[in-house]
């Protein structure tokens, strides 16, 4: 049960070898890529590879089976539909405002609210007119496009300011620039029952030069302050860069101004005084498309490129190591490989390269898929499934023509690696897992029920679970 049955279509290094080769596998899924490339960036699929996220794997060889699940097995939970129709769930957020309402993030453009009575046809926001065209001009190794709606956050005080926050891809006039990723403040609308599209306040305006690793995920934290994911524009050599803000997290303070910026820089923000961008809280990661808090502490899934997928808590001032490392292991920036050799330990700077406190592979020893692109959750305070106190997290894909994303749940501890399980879903878990969200002890499990290969924001098959008995 931890892996998902063997299908005709299930992923397989050996079966990707026969077909198009491993090569550019987890690009196509995430943005991840393993083919050789330039030093200035991260290496792109050859020509040979560029096919993989489109081909069918061949099918399975006449006796082949799979080895023992590479997760171990975990709780038994249900999942109860509450929302469908939107294309591409990215978030859900619920603001503490008494109004017992949950936000609804489509990465198409839309914030829906869902309550009582289900999801409201009529959007809160419509930002899809300020969006740049998504599915254009990509290039054929990226199936899935990842720019759009990506963030929401509420003010603390969101029930007396009404002010809340968004992350979107705009378009670009500049030749070089592939699209603007944005940050904007909006108020809550004179009838209370959406906000006020023209009320827009802009904080951030950020070129991005490739269509790709934008991550988006913005939150406050406990002490008030605004924190977002940066992804590192698939320059890997971004995430080391202290003067520019890709591949990273950074954090700012919304209701203050510092300068001639349209926002505050926390005192305490670990390179005020010294070199390096003001905005800053932590650096070293590659793309990491979701992140959450959990009490007091910020945990971030990060997506790998050549071989692992890590989960880190992310700390003021951390170095997580992109591209220096993969996970724990040792990674080549040039070649675009991860390998046991030994390792970077501290960066040129002279700070120690902290290890994620979990990773697994893209493919067990066996060559079977384990999964691609960790998607990260959530601290599960609520009672189902016995998995009080463990982190919620998901893979959003082992397959190109079916929905088979994975929900895994670890244990934290206060050193070392956290232990991973796969919760079993009752009928299975029939979709590519988007994201995760929390309304109070309850946890939702965000995703679509479109294949990778069937284009998915081109559908109207996103769907929001609810974890149950």
């Amino acid at each position: 049960m931890n892996r998902p049955p063997r299908h005709d279509d299930s992923l397989s290094r050996r079966h990707l070898l026969r077909t198009a080769g491993a090569v550019g596998l987890a690009g196509a899924l995430a943005g991840c890529s393993l083919g050789g490339g330039e030093q200035t960036s991260e290496p792109e699929p050859t020509a040979a590879a560029t096919d993989t996220a489109t081909a069918t794997p061949a099918p399975t060889t006449e006796g082949e089976e799979p080895a023992d699940p590479y997760f171990e097995q975990g709780a038994t939970v249900g999942v109860e539909e509450v929302a469908t129709g939107l294309s591409s769930p990215s978030a859900l957020v619920t603001p503490d405002d008494g109004t017992d309402r949950r936000f609804i993030v489509d990465q198409t453009g839309g914030i829906y609210v869902h309550d009582d009575d289900g999801l409201r046809s009529t959007p809160f926001l419509d930002l899809s007119d300020r969006l740049v065209a998504l599915g254009e001009g990509l290039p054929n190794w990226i199936p899935y496009d990842e720019r759009g709606l990506l963030g929401l956050a509420f003010h603390p005080d969101f029930s007396e300011n009404g002010r809340l926050y968004v992350r979107y891809s705009a378009p670009s006039n500049e030749a070089d620039i592939d699209h603007r990723e944005i940050l904007s403040e909006f108020v809550v609308a004179d009838d209370g029952a959406t906000a006020d599209p023209d009320s827009e306040r802009v904080l951030l305006d950020m070129p991005w030069h490739r269509p790709i690793h934008q991550s988006g995920t913005i939150e406050f934290g406990p002490d008030g302050y605004l924190y977002g994911s940066l992804g590192d524009g698939l320059n890997p050599f971004n995430a080391q860069d202290l003067d520019n803000l890709m591949g990273s997290v950074i954090r700012i303070d919304v209701d203050s101004r510092t300068g001639n910026r349209p926002y505050g820089i926390p005192a305490d923000n670990p390179l005020v005084g010294e070199a390096g961008l003001d905005e800053l809280y932590a650096w070293g990661l590659r793309n990491p498309w979701k992140m959450a808090f959990s009490g007091d502490r910020l945990i971030a899934g990060d997506v790998g490129q050549a071989t692992w997928e890590e989960v880190n808590v992310i700390e003021r001032g951390a170095n997580y190591g992109w591209p220096l490392k993969e996970g724990t292991h040792c990674h080549d920036p040039q070649l675009g490989t991860s390998s046991e050799e030994q390792c970077i330990v501290e960066s040129e700077r002279g700070e120690p390269l902290v290890d994620p406190v979990l990773e697994f592979p893209h493919f067990d020893e066996e060559g079977y898929a384990v999964g691609f692109a960790v998607i990260g959750g959530h601290i599960h305070t609520g009672d189902v499934g016995g998995v009080e106190g463990d982190y919620l997290f998901g893979v959003y894909t082992n397959s190109f023509t079916t929905p088979s994303g994975r929900l895994l749940a670890a244990t934290p501890r206060d050193s070392g690696q956290w232990r991973i399980e796969e919760l079993q879903v009752e009928g299975g878990l029939d979709i590519q897992v988007l994201s995760f969200g929390q309304d109070g002890d309850d946890s939702y499990v965000l995703g679509t029920r479109a294949a990778l290969a069937d284009d998915p924001l081109t559908k109207n098959e996103g769907v929001v679970y609810r974890l149950t008995e």
